[in-house]
């Protein structure tokens, strides 16, 4: 009896914990594909800067080619953002799942499959947050930050995860 209690006061006391939404900070130069959002559809110059930042392993300054483990995700990712069909997205944000928002981009890159979409996106450069809210959305080692506007997806900054398995 003593432990049917004690386990269910845990249960209590963990089901009323704070819970924080997910944010996802701007991360310092070093670490970002670009200074300003590259423009959507990408170009080839666009593109060729957030491949050689891929390449590069998150750093934008980096000499060195690093293994990148989501290299065929990241260029079907890349091939995917030259497209204008797949930038269209659905005008209610009310959903954490990335694939209910932005189905076109999530079906011709599927590394974005079941990811959670965030909107808290931090950037202390900014003096107040963007409107409308940038939608961000993070495969294992990166993190795509998007723009928005008229239901578009219109320009991309990616940045290296906080969270990445390796440093």
């Amino acid at each position: 009896m003593r432990y049917a209690s004690l386990l269910l006061v845990l249960g209590f006391a963990t089901g009323c914990a704070v819970r924080y939404p997910a944010v996802v900070p701007m991360r310092e130069q070093q670490f970002r594909s670009h200074d300003q959002a590259v423009a959507l559809p990408l170009d080839q110059e666009g593109r060729g800067e957030v491949a050689n930042f891929l390449e590069h392993g998150g750093n934008r300054f980096g000499r060195n080619a690093a293994p990148d483990a989501q290299a065929a995700g990241h260029k079907q990712m890349l091939d995917a953002l030259a497209a204008e069909g797949n930038l269209k997205i659905r005008a209610s944000l009310a959903t954490p799942d990335f694939c209910a928002i932005a189905l076109p981009l999530c079906q011709a890159a599927p590394i974005l499959r079941k990811r959670m979409a965030v909107t808290q996106v931090i950037d202390a450069r900014n003096r107040q947050p963007e409107v409308p809210d940038p939608i961000a959305v993070c495969d294992d080692e990166y993190c795509w930050i998007f723009r928005q506007s008229n239901n578009l997806l219109t320009h991309l900054v990616v940045v290296r995860s906080v969270r990445r398995l390796q440093p």
